[in-house]
């Protein structure tokens, strides 16, 4: 019969040696370490009063070094920290083989925004430095994280107004007939529905103040900064909008930033205006930005007319979704179909018929001209030009074309083309690392102030970990440049 060799894993071994010499050389908690210990950390020392009395501090760059470590493994809860604080390897060399209490931890995480944005704006100055921020070629995109809060606390105004009703209703019979130790049962249960109609009275008021006055109007209770949002699964929960800048040239996060808006509209120059006053900060390296890359949903004729006036080029092609021709239109009574008089300021149909000026649309980006009722009713061509119209046929003219086809022709171009795949794959792969690789698939933190707080850990632990080399640029050869 085969002899085996008996299985010693469960033996009592006295280790010599220090958790230095224990943890592998490549370890990647050496690295964290080596990047915080290249950055400075004095910028935290008056949060401490210890000089004097009271027991030392935990150095912050261990603090820190647990956190981003904590985020690579997946595990953000301060609880589960404190506990890898004692018995992992490489968790107790981070943080010097000293007890971290949950609350430090949590304490550390939550309160340090402004100078974490400080320690943040160093990496990127080191980035500069070393070649890895040219700053000259920008890509934004957003996404939309999962808050904190669960999709059944999103609630109808109607059935907010119901349930205070009723609980109305309770509380008037918890009142009324009732004496000695009843009573005093009574008043504890009264207390109860008090406390709950008042938080349905502060959620009513929050709609209020959201102008959320009709009943089919949702809010997430618990959260009413988070709007219900489409998840990447399809679903609907709550969640909250994160924009991010990076450098194409790099994959760098140059500004990160949860905004309150619910999709990507309106928000091409205000992330630029935030990459912009990341990049003042930075020593040598990073140039003025020459160019900004976004997907379709970023377009807006103002914002790129301002954009292209101060000089930086626009790579947003026309977002097809808000400039849909009316079902039913032949392609030969398109808008593009239809010429302009400048003389006259009318518009000429393809069988010569004149449209003439009505308005401004909302935006006041383009002017709306319309033809009689008359005409178009008694035209031979209205099943193909404006079938579904009861009025005439309404061509809008873009009052900044010249810009708008200035932007369109140059994404036709190789330039272009490489800008918008290096979007592609940088904004997208920079996003893959924040929620895949750093686990950021939903808030731990309320509020859009907490989601705001971890996506600046989010951004620093990412461009600290591509300035120690511990991940690599994310542009394929030949994109950037």
């Amino acid at each position: 019969m085969a002899r085996y060799k008996e299985d010693h894993r469960e033996t009592l071994q006295f280790i010599v040696g220090s958790l230095d010499l224990l943890l592998p050389p490549g370890s990647v908690a050496r690295a964290i370490r080596a990047g915080l210990d290249a950055l400075d950390f004095s910028i935290f020392d008056a949060e401490y009063r210890n000089d004097a009395t009271g027991r030392p501090a935990l150095d912050p760059r261990s603090l820190a070094a647990v956190w981003i470590l904590g985020m690579l493994r997946g595990e953000t809860s301060s609880v589960r920290l404190a506990t890898l604080c004692t018995g992992d390897i490489e968790f107790r060399w981070l943080a010097g083989d000293a007890p971290v209490e949950k609350s430090t931890l949590c304490d550390f995480r939550r309160g340090r925004g402004e100078l974490l944005a400080r320690l943040g704006a160093q990496v990127l100055d080191a980035l500069g430095r070393n070649g890895l921020l040219p700053g000259e070629h920008m890509g934004v995109d957003g996404t939309v994280v999962r808050a904190a809060a669960s999709r059944h606390a999103v609630r109808r105004r109607r059935s907010l107004q119901s349930q205070r009703t009723r609980l109305e209703e309770l509380l008037r019979d918890r009142l009324s007939g009732a004496d000695g130790e009843e009573a005093a049962a009574e008043s504890r249960e009264a207390g109860a529905l008090r406390r709950r109609k008042e938080r349905l009275d502060r959620a009513l008021a929050e709609m209020d103040t959201l102008g959320l006055s009709e009943e089919e109007d949702r809010l997430t209770v618990t959260e009413p900064e988070a709007g219900l949002k489409r998840q990447k699964d399809g679903s609907f929960a709550p969640g909250h909008n994160a924009q991010v800048v990076t450098d194409l040239a790099s994959g760098a996060i140059v500004h990160a930033q949860v905004v309150e808006a619910g999709g990507d509209g309106g928000q091409l120059q205000p992330q630029l205006a935030g990459a912009r006053e990341a990049l003042v900060g930075v020593g040598a390296g990073p140039g003025p930005v020459r160019s900004i890359t976004a997907d379709g949903a970023y377009h807006d004729t103002l914002q790129l007319v301002a954009i292209e006036g101060s000089g930086v080029c626009c790579y947003v092609p026309e977002d097809r979704s808000a400039n849909r021709t009316a079902p039913g239109v032949s392609p030969e009574y398109r808008p593009e179909a239809f010429a302009y008089d400048g003389e006259t300021d009318t518009m000429r149909c393809p069988l010569g018929e004149r449209l003439r000026r009505r308005k401004l649309n909302n935006s006041g980006t383009a002017v709306v001209y319309q033809a009689s009722s008359g005409v178009c009713g008694s035209c031979p061509a209205k099943p193909q030009c404006c079938p579904k119209s009861r009025e005439g046929r309404c061509v809008s003219r873009p009052l900044h074309r010249e810009t708008l086809d200035t932007v369109a022709g140059r994404l036709e171009t190789a330039e272009g083309k490489r800008r918008r795949r290096a979007r592609w794959v940088v904004c997208e792969g920079a996003f893959a690392r924040l929620t895949e690789l750093l686990h950021w698939r939903r808030c731990r933190m309320w509020g859009r102030k907490g989601a705001q707080m971890e996506l600046l850990w989010r951004q620093f632990a990412h461009n600290l970990l591509l300035l120690t080399g511990v991940w690599k640029p994310i542009v394929p050869a030949g994109v950037a440049g």
